[in-house]
């Protein structure tokens, strides 16, 4: 996420203030397609569904999951997420 954004976005310190599906998506440096994806199998971070077509997420739900994604090493990766690293 570029550093200007945050500027112009004073709720981003505020852990449940629900982030549309593109902000989230800058924020951990994804396409839409695929948080879109990670959502549909499963694997993505926890989202707020707030209407039928539309979904949100809030920075708490996205800082959890980039830290249960978090590794120490290649070889933890691996055994982690059951592929090569």
């Amino acid at each position: 996420m570029k550093a200007h954004t945050l500027v112009n976005m004073p709720s981003v310190m505020d852990e449940t203030c629900i982030h549309s599906e593109k902000w989230a998506a800058e924020f951990l440096g994804l396409s839409r397609r695929t948080l879109q994806n990670m959502r549909r199998d499963g694997g993505g971070p926890a989202f707020v569904k707030i209407s039928e077509r539309r979904v949100g997420y809030t920075l708490s739900a996205l800082r959890t999951w980039v830290a249960s994604r978090s590794v120490k090493s290649s070889a933890d990766a691996t055994v982690r997420f059951g592929g090569a690293a």
